[in-house]
């Protein structure tokens, strides 16, 4: 039979191949066996490191393909340049004899690595190598170095590099011994995992080509790509970081695997050294020492039941110094607005019988991503240990040697009930609380002891449990609870969104599916549920069940956002701008010179401030001037700076401003308005021939592409909050007509004039021109102009 021999075309590879080609031939003559070169992205690509054009598939992709498609049918590669796990419907066969493991020297003048002189420049590819020869020698200069063995040869020669790092190996299988100058023992630098070994590739279910390979395999090979491959597997390890592993049998049979890892920069390295008969075993082990050394601590953070404001003081605080956050679908998404710049975020999110990654795969993530940060948070909606999968989580950091702390949160079981007026014990009624999981691995009703909990007098409360909710009130009913004991459903509790149903036992199925209630839902059954009629705040707050759109300038969320929230009202929030700081600097003898200052926005007040610490001043080269301020959120800028403004009119707009300021200005005072560089010129116009003012721009109000592909329909939005003209501008110019139906709510007169010039057909105006204005408008349903 014939079989085609699929390798890369550099000079070792196809020594490689051959060597392999040759060996099938002698040992199975009635077969045939051919060498076809196939090119792979990592030869392509020789002007950049390892690390930087991506994992070690870069090596093997193209090859696999070939594999795959039928035209090969045994791939040869280096097995140290293989992924941890082979491709989906591939497989590797036992490993051959392995060639020398250890890595070498090859100088290009000196015959030691101590004859160095101190800045020697040595070259290689590889971090690993990197890392540990400048742990041997911190004195050399290393620089990157691709392609071939020849080529690198070469490179050190026309680059006049002191020496090289190359694997022994290579350099046998190309009877090149003679080019080394010293071989570096694994106790100098730990080899790559698998260095060496060669690892033969074939598809799955070709039974007789395995059996073929198998029979040339040797054990004591076979046991060390297994151990140090596996410790690859259990470290996570890939070619963004530098790992090492190399196995060794000792006397009396043991196994001595030896292995190493660092974070990308090198500034941080662990080593270790394990010994056993079982190389999966020593694999685990080592990984377990690894972690112990260099691992950063998890967070199993509980997020609290829906509301961000329910997450603890100490759940915000892991979040703000979090380095990655992990979360799912039940975390609140406005936590991540917490994470500083530059945290790494990652979605696993989970809902019912749809995963975007199963349970065992987040487990192994934590683990990986604690050798990479210092902080890692698990975020989690609820509490951590209630039905949250957490003490999994904890139980597997555990045995992996990965620190990790818990910090519990409000569980849904009693906030989502307390935000819908149902206390889950109340004296005389329930003395207790049963809370079980009604949803089970196996997508059933879970293991419920239904006749404790309907013998007694207690509060029943099921949680994942609304596809189940006409069983779950059958077997109640079944084991002997009265069919007319109150029975409540809350959906989605303690956000905007809750929705409740109330009913006796025999009916609340029907009057949640009539409600059309979906997941996460609360179920409790028992005559604390009559309570809800007197304790029911949440739901009769003013705004409840509604909600807005926030066109807003900035990244982060706005506090009318919050304040809307706690009117039980829903928002959605749509960058439109971004707030860029001019630079501007002064001088002591500049501001001596103003008599007023005018603020017009807190962006004013801190960009000013900006510009007065970039200019090595601070507020005692103002101990001249008088400050006008509008609105009170300017003013409290102020004080944050320690001043307290001179003039506040009493309406919040820039004609209010102007009429209180003519009446203390004089034509020969010196004002200066501290605005944005776009801002029109009504404020100069109104104050024109009264002082002499000078406009500075401290600030930009850049705009910014409004991302409508998250915006809901028009038509479920109860309002649209304009806190400026602009942000009318920049959002009307990209949302359809349709827009124009919908309500507006404006902060003041000009961000009105601007909503009617575009179109609005129906606006309310804030009585007071800041955002405590607009929930007092929205609350009291002011009249549409």
């Amino acid at each position: 039979m014939k079989y085609i021999i699929g390798t890369r075309g550099s000079k070792l590879a196809l020594a490689q191949a051959e060597a392999v080609r040759r060996r099938l031939e002698e040992a199975y003559p009635e077969d045939r066996f051919e060498l076809y070169v196939i090119q792979t992205k990592g030869d392509r690509v020789l002007d950049k490191p390892l690390h930087e054009i991506g994992d070690k598939g870069v090596f093997v992709k193209e090859i696999e393909e070939k594999i795959l498609s039928g035209e090969v049918q045994i791939g040869v590669h280096s097995m140290k340049d293989m992924p941890s796990r082979p491709a989906p419907g591939l497989k590797f066969t036992r490993a051959w004899k392995r060639e020398d493991p250890r890595d070498v020297l090859i100088l290009r003048e000196e015959r030691r690595l101590e004859d160095l002189p101190e800045g020697a420049v040595i070259g290689t590819g590889s971090r690993r190598r990197k890392f540990q020869l400048q742990s041997l020698r911190p004195d050399l200069q290393v620089v990157n170095i691709r392609g071939n063995v020849d080529t690198r040869i070469r490179k050190m020669e026309e680059e006049q590099l002191d020496g090289i790092i190359l694997a022994a190996a290579g350099l046998h299988r190309l009877g090149m011994q003679e080019r080394i100058t010293r071989y570096l023992e694994p106790e100098e630098m730990v080899p790559a995992p698998a260095q060496g070994i060669l690892a033969l590739e074939i598809r799955e279910g070709e039974t007789r080509l395995q059996e073929l390979l198998d029979a040339l395999s040797d054990e004591e090979t076979d046991l060390a790509a297994e151990a140090e491959r596996g410790f690859l597997r259990e470290i996570g390890g890939d070619c963004h970081v530098p790992v090492g592993a190399v196995c060794r049998r000792q006397p009396g049979g043991l196994l001595r695997l030896d292995v190493m890892f660092g974070d990308e920069t090198g500034s941080r390295m662990a080593f270790a050294s394990v010994l056993g008969r079982n190389p999966v075993q020593l694999a685990k082990e080592a990984a377990v020492s690894i972690r112990r050394q260099m691992a950063g601590t998890v967070y199993l953070v509980g997020g609290g039941p829906g509301d961000p404001g329910l997450i603890t003081v100490r759940g915000i605080q892991m979040l703000r110094e979090a380095d990655c956050i992990i979360y799912d679908r039940l975390s609140p998404p406005e936590l991540l607005e917490e994470a500083k710049p530059g945290c790494e975020r990652i979605y696993v999110g989970k809902a019912d019988r749809r995963h975007t990654m199963e349970q065992e795969e987040i487990n192994r993530l934590l683990a990986e991503k604690s050798l990479r940060y210092e902080t890692i948070v698990r975020l989690k909606g609820g509490d951590v240990y209630v039905f949250g999968r957490g003490g999994e989580e904890g139980l597997y950091l555990a045995e992996k040697g990965v620190p990790f702390e818990v910090v519990p949160g409000v569980s849904s079981a009693t906030a989502a009930l307390a935000c819908a007026g149902i206390p889950v014990t109340h004296r005389g009624k329930a003395s207790g609380v049963h809370v079980v999981t009604a949803h089970s691995k196996e997508d059933a009703l879970t293991e419920i002891d239904f006749e404790a909990m309907a013998g007694g007098k207690e509060t029943c409360v099921f949680l994942m449990g609304l596809g189940r909710l006409e069983e779950i009130a059958s077997r109640l009913m079944e084991a002997g609870m009265p069919p007319d004991t109150e029975a409540a459903v809350v959906s989605c509790g303690s956000t905007p969104e809750q929705r409740s149903c109330t009913s006796d036992l025999a009916h609340i199925a029907e009057t949640v599916r009539n409600a059309g209630l979906v997941s996460p839902a609360v179920i409790a059954v028992g005559e604390v549920v009559a309570l809800r009629e007197n304790l029911n705040v949440y739901e009769k707050r003013p705004l409840f069940g509604k909600r807005y759109l926030i066109p807003k300038i900035g990244e982060s969320g706005s506090r009318l956002k919050e304040l809307l929230g706690r009117q039980g009202a829903a928002a959605d929030e749509v960058c439109v701008g971004t707030i860029v700081n001019t630079g501007k600097r002064f001088s002591a003898e500049e501001l001596k010179q103003a008599d007023w200052l005018i603020f017009t926005s807190r962006n004013g007040v801190d960009a000013f401030f900006e510009g007065l610490a970039e200019s090595r001043l601070d507020v005692r080269c103002l101990s001249g001037c008088r400050i006008a301020a509008i609105g009170g959120r300017t003013a409290d800028a102020l004080k944050q700076y320690g001043l307290y403004a001179d003039l506040i009119p009493d309406a919040f707009h820039s004609d209010a401003l102007a009429k209180a300021l003519k009446q203390r200005l004089s034509p020969g005072d010196r004002v200066w308005y501290l605005k944005a560089g776009n801002a029109d010129g009504h404020l100069r116009s109104l104050l024109e021939g009264c002082c002499s003012l000078e406009e500075i721009p401290v600030y930009e109000n850049q705009a910014a592409v409004p991302d409508t592909e998250k915006l809901r329909k028009p038509e479920e939005y109860d309002g649209i909050l304009f806190t400026c003209a602009s942000s009318v501008e920049r959002l009307l110019k990209v949302v359809g007509e349709e827009w124009r139906q919908c309500p507006a709510c404006s902060i003041g007169p000009k961000t009105t004039a601007c909503l009617k010039k575009c179109g609005m057909r129906h606006v309310i105006e804030a009585g007071r021109a800041d955002y405590e204005g607009m929930i007092e408008a929205l609350v009291n349903g002011n009249s549409w102009l």
